[in-house]
Order: structure tokens, then sequence, then C-alpha cells
């Protein structure tokens, strides 16, 4: 980022009130409300967050667009079986692709974030370690599932026929974890655009080669189109980071990039930990459901209705993609008054937004859900209950990425295992009641996730403001000092 948009971000909290004239946008808002919101609509950090929220929803938005169009031309090419089975081969990679990702792409973007501006070589050596941390891990991992896919076919998907499927598919584990630390360097430098651009021409790449993977060689031929796409977009991506490495005065520092290995336990493992939660705990809830009576069909309905709480999150996510490199930057360049700012700001916006969207969404769920089908008419109250743990778990990803930002990822991973915890045993209590008791079980975990989260930021934003970044950092003083120090 150029220099005069680091000064604007420094003087955000500063800045003078908005002349009269600016007020007319307001007409409509009570007076006692019109200066503020004017003041903050006229703010360069606001521009600057909006600029950024608009790429990373672009981005997202097309992306996931043109991945459903993908799906649904692969699904009429394949039919049910072969494309259950082209999915269940990328769910597998998925699950694997956690641990090989190692949560460099978050380690990348809080460091570049902090570092660039003040200490480039620093940087340097973290584009550095990350790349090569994520080719050898996710090498690694891809290994291990060449050698293991025979008996993953076999006795774990029951299904041995995918064995040649899954043996391409262990690509995926080297491509998807160097691509993610890709982005995430790309992020850390704040370049949303690029990162809009790479990641929709990816999605755009696939689907002509899965819709011909398919054509010309079924489910196999699907699995080697998702690798080529991935391995493609990977080289794009590459294009992208040394263009904005450069351009940010960063050279990678692959000698010295050893240095910066505290890193590797201070914030990607507890990350890793943290991710590799989500997927096993999700998919426990489900097979509770499932092994009741008629549990296949109540899961229906939950997942039906479950796209609606993941839209709010989606939108949630993407416009708050931009919140974490910013947050960081705050952090560890010691402006903690700014840091504290922006953070309840975007807490706020974030949380009525997400109440505003689950509300509308709870009163036509009737009406969305018979666009299902006559089956689904029953799980408007479903879709109403899952939309609030949205509006709930909507504001989460601000305050990790506070809470990333200083550093506690070991206090995040803390988190994550209560919200499992109660997801879980909510689950098993109520899991004769099918749909309605997966989601009461949602609402409960995320409610108690939010309220811990708030706790432990109020603390974390408290310390900030007291002692400045050394006060809260999670890590050695080497690794956290402060740009230009």
């Amino acid at each position: 980022m150029s220099e005069d948009v680091a000064e604007d971000l420094a003087v955000a909290a500063a800045e003078a009130p908005t002349p009269p004239a600016e007020r007319p946008r307001f007409r409509l808002v009570p007076a006692a409300l019109a200066r503020p919101m004017s003041k903050f609509a006229s703010s360069p950090l606001t521009r600057h967050l909006a600029t950024g929220a608009f790429w990373s929803l672009f981005g997202s938005g097309l992306s996931r667009v043109l991945a459903l169009v993908g799906a649904i031309l692969v699904a009429r090419q394949l039919g049910a079986s072969p494309f259950g089975e082209f999915n269940l081969v990328q769910t597998t990679a998925g699950m694997l692709m956690a641990l090989g990702g190692f949560g460099l792409n978050t380690t990348a973007t809080k460091f570049i974030a902090g570092k660039y501006r003040g200490d480039p070589e620093g940087a340097g050596r973290i584009v550095a370690l990350s790349g090569l941390t994520a080719a050898c891990v996710g090498g690694a991992s891809g290994v291990l599932l060449f050698a293991a896919a025979p008996w993953v076919a076999r006795e774990v998907l029951a299904a041995p026929q995918l064995t040649a499927a899954l043996r391409v598919g262990s690509l995926l584990l080297l491509f998807g974890p160097v691509n993610g630390t890709q982005l995430g360097i790309l992020m850390g430098l704040e370049r949303f655009r690029l990162i809009a651009l790479v990641s929709a021409g990816g999605a755009a790449l696939s689907v002509p080669l899965l819709v011909v993977g398919a054509r010309e060689g079924g489910m196999f031929g699907c699995v080697v189109a998702l690798v080529l796409s991935t391995a493609l977009t990977t080289i794009f991506c590459r294009g992208a980071v040394r263009r904005a490495t450069r351009e940010a005065g960063i050279r990678p520092g692959y000698r010295d990039a050893l240095r910066e290995w505290r890193v590797l336990f201070a914030y990607s493992m507890p990350t890793t930990l943290a991710n590799l939660l989500l997927a096993p705990v999700t998919w426990l809830t489900c097979a509770i459901v499932a092994n009741q009576a008629g549990g296949v069909r109540e899961l229906g309905l939950y997942a039906a209705a479950n796209q609606w709480r993941n839209a709010i999150v989606l939108v949630a996510t993407s416009a708050g993609a931009v919140l974490f490199p910013l947050f960081s930057h705050l952090h560890d360049s010691g402006r903690s008054r700014s840091f504290s700012r922006a953070f309840w700001t975007s807490l706020l916006v974030t949380a009525a937004v997400a109440a505003a969207a689950a509300g509308v969404l709870s009163a036509t769920a009737p009406a969305v859900m018979r666009v299902y089908g006559r089956e689904f008419h029953g799980a408007a109250g479903v879709m109403a209950l899952l939309v609030v743990a949205g509006a709930l778990s909507a504001p989460l990803s601000v305050v990790g990425h506070a809470l990333a930002s200083a550093g506690r990822m070991w206090l995040m991973l803390g988190l994550n295992v209560a919200w499992a915890v109660v997801l879980l045993g909510t689950s098993y209590l109520l899991r004769s009641r099918g749909a309605v008791g997966l989601s009461v079980a949602n609402v409960a975990a995320y409610g108690v996730h939010l309220v811990a989260a708030l706790a432990c930021a109020v603390v974390v934003v408290r310390s900030v403001e007291r002692g400045g970044a050394a006060a809260v950092s999670a890590v050695s003083p080497e690794v956290m000092e402060p740009p230009g120090a």
C-alpha cells in the first residue's frame, strides 16, 4: 500500500468534523445521528475499507457463482452416482488439506501486513518461509494420500474403484496449500483487487476444463481437470505475488527464512488445530442425526435451510476479509486507539447488518422453503433458527480477526474447542428432534462462542489500549518487532 494510504489510516481517528455541506446525504436520519454518520462516511479509513470490501465480495461472489455453474454442468454430464464419487474425492482431499495448509495463509496475512511497511526484509523472510513450508507440508500430505489411496478407497469410503482418482487428487494437496499461502500474502499486502481477479479468473478457467473432463473422461476426467485448473490458478497467483511483492519493495529471503521459525509454533500450529476441528465436528453432528429414524430426510431439510445461514456468513467473511490486514497493521505499528476504534466500528456494523438480514430471511422463510419443493414446506422453522445462528456467527469473523492480529491464536483454539463441545453435546441431547435439534444446537454453540469471544476481545483490546502492541503479543519480541524499531 502507498504511503499516503498508510498515513490516512494513521490519522483516521482524528479527522475533523464533516462540513455542513455533507449533511444533506443524511436528510432522512435524525439530527443526533446525521453528524456522526456523515463523519464516518467521509472518513479515508471508511473509503479504504469499502473499496477492499467491494473487491473481496466481488471476487468471492463471482467465484462462487462460477463454481455453482460448473457443478450444475458437471452433474448433468455425469449423473448422480459419478457426481457423488467426484464429490467424495474432493471432500477427502479437502479434509487433508486443512492439515496440509498448516494455517499458513492466515500466518502470511498477519505477519506480512504487520511488517512490510517498516520491515521489508522481515516480510521477505515470511514470504519465503510460508511458501517453502506450504510446499513441503502440502507435498508430504499429498504423498501420504497417494500411498494410502487403496486403503482409503477400500476401507474408509467402501469404493475401491476410486483408488486411481484419489491418487490423481493427491496433487490437490500440493497446489491447494501453496495457492492458499500465496493468496494470504496478497491479502497481507492488501491487494484485494488482484485477489479478486485471480480468484475469478481461476474459477472461470475451471468451468470449461471440468465440462470437457466430464465429457471425455467421466468422473476420472473431472478429477484430472480439477487438478489442472488448480495448478494453473497457482501459477497465475504466483505471478500476482511476484508483482505485488516487487511493487512493495519486498524480496523473498530464502537464505534467512528460518529466522522466523517461531511463527510456525506461535501462529501456524494453533491455526491448523483450530481448522482441523471444523470439518470433523460438523461431520459428526450430521452423523448423529443420520443415525436416527428418518435421519437422512432430516439432514436434507437441514442442508437446504443451512444454505441461507451460509449466505449470511459468506457475506460477513468476504466483506470482513479486509479487516485482518488492517487490524494487523494497526496493532503491530502501535496505533492502539485506531485499532480499538476500527474493531468496535466493524463489529457493530457487521452485527447490525447480519441481524437485519436474519430478520428478513426469518420472515420470508415459509416462502423460501416452498421453492425447494413440497417436502421442504415444513422446514421454515429450521431455516429461521439457522439464520439466527448465522447472525450470531457473523460478528465472530470480526472478533477472530482482532484476536488473530494480536497473536492470540491459542486463545482462538480454546474458543473453537468450546464451540465444538457445545455443538456436539447439544446435537446429541436433541438428536431425536432431527433438523430442528441440530439447528438449535447451532444457535447454542454460536451463542456461547460469541459471548466468550467478545469477553476475550474486550480484554485484548483494553490491553492494546493500555500497553500497545508489545503488551499483548503472543509471540516473541523478535517475531513481533514493530516496524522501524
